[in-house]
């Protein structure tokens, strides 16, 4: 991190940066969860950069860079498709699950959540291809990725799309298909504190 005028104002943009730092630290196990929330506290409320020096000085430097994996190839006999079929339950994809180049959602009075965070996408495009009859559908991106709604058939349904390409070169998620009666969301993780959802 740059080390600025220790007598400059932050602004909220800099307390953000300070506590993803600190968050970065604790996903590594190099502070716990108290000490997180301590310093996050201290960051929270701190008016210049002197008043957070002290909470980075015990932590190494970071590359002030996000950087967005590339796509691994595809394995061999590696799944191409998969379908998921729910009727009138709740079904949920989170982790470090295999996301293949086409999933399929036939959904009838159901919910799923499609949580690729932390998922293994071998491929540069992801295809969703739907059947939602009063359903809902949530699909979490991971960071650098996003989603494509052009071709899809809607009726009394909503679709939301908060992660709509901005340029750069991460995962493509297309979506595409119909809905009745029910909801479609497209999103990026969560944050408060150090919740992530």
């Amino acid at each position: 991190m740059n080390r600025p005028d220790p007598n400059l104002r932050m602004s909220n943009a800099d307390r953000e940066a300070v506590i993803a730092r600190l968050h970065a630290a604790t996903e590594e196990g190099r502070l716990d969860l108290h000490e997180f929330a301590e310093r996050s506290g201290k960051a929270y409320e701190a008016r210049t950069f002197a008043e957070v020096e002290h909470l980075l000085a015990d932590l190494p430097e970071a590359t002030g860079t996000l950087a967005v994996p590339a796509a691994a190839p595809i394995a061999p006999n590696a799944p191409t498709e998969l379908r998921l079929t729910p009727k009138a339950s709740s079904m949920e994809r989170k982790g470090d699950w295999v996301v293949p180049a086409r999933l399929v959602v036939d959904a009838k009075a159901s919910s799923v959540k499609l949580d690729c965070r932390h998922a293994v996408i071998r491929t540069g495009e992801v295809e969703i291809d739907v059947n939602l009859i009063a359903s809902s559908l949530e699909v979490v991106l991971p960071r650098g990725a996003y989603a494509t709604d052009d071709n899809t058939d809607v009726m009394a349904s909503s679709v939301s799309n908060h992660a709509p390409y901005k340029g750069g070169s991460g995962i493509r998620f297309t979506f595409s298909g119909k809905a009745k009666a029910s909801s479609v969301t497209f999103r990026y993780e969560r944050r408060f504190l150090w919740w992530r959802w």
